[in-house]
């Protein structure tokens, strides 16, 4: 998260996650993606609180990963988590460390020019994830989000709450 954007059309998007998913565990941002220095706005602004990073939950939750530019393929070179990027293995990393009910990742990284087209991409990182056991799906609009989770009913459940609250069908991915 840049503070740049903050309060930006994306954080609306964001605070509807936590507002929509918080019945089936609250939504906490990971808090190697929101700089200190404006970390209470952020919370203010997207409704969900920054997860203490040494102190386990120990009742359920949901986990928002928010990189300024999102997800790498699984075929890029650099495969370490930055401010801007977090690659899959950061992703199944976490849920096995800190195991989230479910994970959302804000994900506009795609490679440009010629080659495989953003839908393919994404079924790319949404296969690679399928090979480490975690079910997933891609809401789809100016800004893609992955929602992932270690659990395939749990993340059937996510989806129907996101329809149920009035996303139509045809912006998920698969």
């Amino acid at each position: 998260m840049q503070p740049k954007y903050l309060g930006d059309s994306f954080d609306i998007v964001k605070r509807f996650w936590a507002e929509r998913l918080g019945s089936i565990a609250p939504l906490f941002a990971h808090p190697r993606f929101v700089p200190t220095a404006i970390k209470s706005a952020y919370e203010k602004m997207v409704a969900m609180p920054v997860l203490h990073p040494n102190e386990p939950r120990a009742e359920p939750f949901g986990l928002f990963l928010d990189p300024h530019t999102g997800i790498p393929l699984p075929t890029a070179l650099s495969q370490k988590p930055t401010a801007s990027h977090v690659p899959l293995s950061f992703i199944e990393a976490e849920l096995d460390r800190l195991r989230p009910m479910y994970l959302i990742c804000f994900d506009q990284s795609h490679v440009r020019g010629s080659g495989p087209s953003k839908a393919e991409q994404r079924e790319s990182k949404r296969a690679a994830l399928q090979t480490r056991n975690v079910a997933s799906f891609y809401y789809v609009s100016h800004a893609p989000f992955l929602f992932a989770s270690k659990d395939a009913k749990v993340i059937e459940l996510v989806r129907r709450r996101l329809v149920e609250g009035g996303i139509p069908e045809c912006r998920f991915e698969p």
